[in-house]
């Protein structure tokens, strides 16, 4: 038990060198070249210093400092929509959380680094280990807060990403250490023992990832513990404590390594070096984890003052998002009333220019048809006229044509021997004196034969100029004496013309022919 009871004193050692410890480790020089870098105007480096010097105080216990960089990276990084950085920001603060047993808050970080993986891996294929490595590590987050379902879950998601890329191994020695330690929170001790070996195994054979082993002994004192093997327990458990403090890594773990260790001891009848154990354990969590520590009070106070910031941002946004919203409303109502004005003014001034329009094209209507009346009442007049005019030649030349018939029937009785060449004389000048008579007729009455002939297409040339003397209105025996025939002739012919235009007994033929 001697070498216990050193690896007890080493620990308090240790433990009082982490209580005295105000920033002033080994890395010094280096960590005010990052500080220095900080300053430069470059966001990304900005952001990767701070996450170095929060990686270096949460190793060396200083998880108040960790918490302060982590903060203003994570600030960096929202304004540049970094996914990659934003990516470690939010598990490095899941991690924060989880040493603190903030199993809520550590999962919701752990999440949103899941978020930012995969926007990140939508842009660059490449990126795909990040999105493996966030899945694994909120599995271990849930395995923490003990809920192993979903643990293996996102241990199951991790492994199916992790196979799509060219880094597959047949097997993933972390895979195999993170489920066999859930299996071993199952109680599925065989098959967590098979996992933890090979993991055992890989990492021992290829020399992989040296931090880990701290966290895979720490898993196989867990087996050997259950299983009751209380001397591999203790070795194990011993292992992880002294990589702990060679490797300077995973500080936040030895607490509970130490209070694991008692235990074993206490099994093992070994009081004395199990107290010794508690209280290095007890020591140590008081001066990494408890809020009263004035270090560490630091945490909730940064926790506090970033909150403030992202509220008075917020505030802010909301402030100018409602002047904003005010701004647009005002516009959007002037827009509307101006828009309104105009679509009046636009309809107002369409009515006035059609209220004119109609006016003036009723106008214009009214006028034209007072000009037409007054043209047709023209035409009609004067049409008028020339009907009487050409009912005037007609009635004089059958007065002529009684005349001179009237000598000839003294010629007749004279002088009979040339009678009969006068007649034929005077039946030929009556002939040509009816073709003038036509077309003096047809000059007046310009459409007459065309429309005639249209309507009645069965009417001899004969009884369209017996229709042309009708509209004249002229009686049987006048039309008889200008056509040098009988009147007889003249009522057999109209008879034909009313039958051939189909009009019944009470219908008028002068009455239809003179609206023709």
């Amino acid at each position: 038990m001697k070498k216990n009871v050193f690896i007890y004193l080493f620990f308090i050692f240790n433990t009082a060198f982490v209580i005295g410890f105000n920033g002033n480790f080994k890395g010094r020089n280096y960590n005010i070249e990052i500080q220095q870098e900080i300053l430069s105007n470059d966001t990304l480096i900005k952001i990767q210093n701070h996450l170095k010097l929060a990686d270096q105080y949460k190793n060396n216990g200083q998880y108040a400092f960790a918490y302060e960089h982590l903060w203003d990276a994570l600030l960096l990084a929202k304004q540049t929509d970094d996914f990659k950085e934003l990516t470690t920001i939010n598990d490095e603060l899941g991690v924060l959380y989880g040493i603190y047993g903030r199993n809520n808050m550590a999962i919701y970080h752990k999440k949103q680094a899941l978020f930012y993986a995969k926007k990140y891996s939508v842009f660059n294929k490449k990126a795909l280990n990040n999105l493996t490595k966030a899945y694994y590590n909120l599995a271990v987050q849930h395995r923490k807060a003990k809920q192993y379902d979903s643990s293996l879950v996102y241990l199951d998601s991790s492994l199916f990403v992790y196979k799509t890329t060219l880094q597959y191994r047949k097997e993933n020695p972390f895979f195999l250490a993170e489920k066999g330690n859930v299996l071993l929170h199952q109680n599925n001790i065989d098959e967590a023992e098979n996992y933890l070996l090979k993991a055992k195994t890989i990492f021992e054979n290829y020399k992989v990832e040296k931090n880990y082993s701290i966290v895979l002994y720490a898993f196989l004192g867990d087996l050997y513990f259950k299983k009751n093997d209380y001397s591999n327990a203790l070795n194990f458990y011993n292992l992880s404590l002294q990589k702990i403090e060679n490797l300077k890594a995973h500080t936040d773990l030895k607490p509970d390594v130490l209070k694991k260790a008692s235990e074993v001891l206490k099994k093992q009848g070994y009081l004395n070096d199990a107290y010794e154990y508690l209280n290095a354990s007890a020591k140590i969590s008081d001066s990494l984890f408890s809020v009263r520590n004035k270090s560490n009070n630091q945490l909730f106070e940064l926790r506090n003052k970033y909150q403030e910031t992202i509220d008075k941002k917020q505030a802010h946004i909301t402030k100018q998002q409602r002047i904003i919203e005010k701004k647009s409303l005002l516009q959007s109502r002037l827009l509307a009333v101006i828009a309104l004005a105009l679509l009046s003014t636009a309809i107002v001034i369409i009515g006035f220019y059609h209220n004119n329009k109609v006016k003036k094209l009723a106008y214009e209507r009214q006028k034209q048809a007072i000009q037409n009346k007054h043209e047709k009442e023209k035409l009609n007049i004067n049409l008028e006229n020339k009907q009487k005019e050409l009912t005037v030649s007609a009635l004089q030349l059958i007065e002529k044509d009684k005349k001179v018939n009237h000598l000839l029937d003294i010629i007749k009785q004279k002088a009979p021997d040339i009678y009969k060449k006068t007649k034929e004389d005077v039946i030929k000048e009556n002939t040509n004196m009816w073709e003038r008579f036509n077309v003096r007729f047809t000059e007046v009455n310009t459409n007459f034969y065309k429309t005639l002939r249209e309507k009645h297409p069965n009417l001899t040339p004969t009884e369209q100029k017996h229709c042309a003397l009708i509209k004249l209105k002229f009686d049987s025996k006048e039309m008889a004496t200008l056509l040098n025939i009988s009147i007889n002739s003249v009522h057999i012919s109209r008879h034909r013309i009313r039958k051939k235009i189909g009009l019944n007994r009470d219908d008028n033929l002068t009455d239809y022919i003179a609206d023709i």
